[in-house]
């Protein structure tokens, strides 16, 4: 493919994503600039090892990277037959990602996390269906069998439940999903009938999510109609673990050397920063 008809190809995906004007125009100017890029582009997760080309790049490029590979994507989610809608909302974790990093830093561009986790979109293994992102996943215990450490425990009847390797939706929570009832209930529906007719091989089991959300400590932290209690009430807490590190990354953007130091901005802010000790991490299932 000539440089011309990538170009135009990426032109057309990057519209579908809907930057601020100001970014999209920079990408554009940047990626026409550099004949080589897509060729630079396409090696950005090459490797197995975790050490990807991508992670070596600047924020901005990190980010001109990703936009360079929705073509390719774009075109398997036309091949796989999958609704257009559901291609923009898995997308749209790019422009919201993006959106978060320009907050905190002021700049255009992907954090090093950022781009680390949007290989699974890119690999075409992250779906966004209603409220919630779904990735095909095997069954995965964080225990010494699963991981090489006993980080979290289980009984062997769950796994005899959902033995290990089983197909299963890790389901993933982004920055202010729409976790009202109603809206948690159309979205499991949804993502049931879309991965049992988009990917009918294979045969999903269970919805899984490992997350500070389903944590049972925050049963004393957060009054009875929060979001978060009622979306927790919807899972089976298989094993939870008192570590913090998702937690604190998610309610503060990290862990402070001080209490002082932590952001009191939001009413959970205040309320965890209250009740530190409450806060963990756990594994919750949902069987179809």
């Amino acid at each position: 493919m000539t440089f011309r008809a990538a170009f135009e190809a990426f032109e057309s995906a990057l519209a579908d994503l809907v930057l601020p004007e100001e970014v999209t125009r920079q990408i554009l100017t940047y990626v026409q600039t550099r004949p080589n890029f897509f060729g630079m582009a396409s090696k950005a997760y090459a490797t197995e090892d975790g050490e990807f080309d991508i992670l070596r790049r600047k924020p901005f490029t990190r980010l001109a990277i990703i936009c360079a590979l929705l073509p390719g994507l774009r075109q398997r989610f036309v091949d796989a037959g999958l609704p257009r809608q559901v291609w923009l909302d898995s997308i749209d974790d790019i422009r919201l990602r993006a959106q978060l990093y320009f907050e905190k830093t002021g700049k255009a561009g992907l954090s090093k996390n950022d781009a680390r986790w949007l290989r699974h979109l890119i690999g075409f293994k992250l779906f966004k269906i209603g409220s919630l992102q779904f990735q095909p996943f095997e069954m995965l215990y964080l225990d010494k069998e699963g991981i090489g450490r006993d980080f979290m425990r289980f009984t062997e009847t769950q796994k005899l439940r959902l033995p290990p390797g089983t197909p299963v939706l890790n389901t993933h929570i982004q920055h202010g999903a729409d976790l009202r009832p109603e809206a948690l209930r159309a979205t499991f529906a949804q993502a049931r009938d879309f991965f049992r007719r988009c990917f009918p091989s294979q045969d999903f089991k269970a919805f899984i999510s490992y997350t500070w959300l389903l944590y049972p400590g925050l049963n004393e932290v957060l009054p009875a109609e929060s979001r978060i209690l009622q979306f927790a009430e919807m899972w089976d807490v298989v094993s939870a673990v008192d570590d913090k590190t998702q937690a604190l990354e998610r309610i503060f953007g990290g862990r402070r050397r001080r209490k002082a130091d932590y952001p009191q901005e939001s009413s959970l802010q205040r309320l965890a920063l209250c009740h530190i000790d409450a806060l963990g991490y756990a594994l919750g299932v949902i069987k179809f």
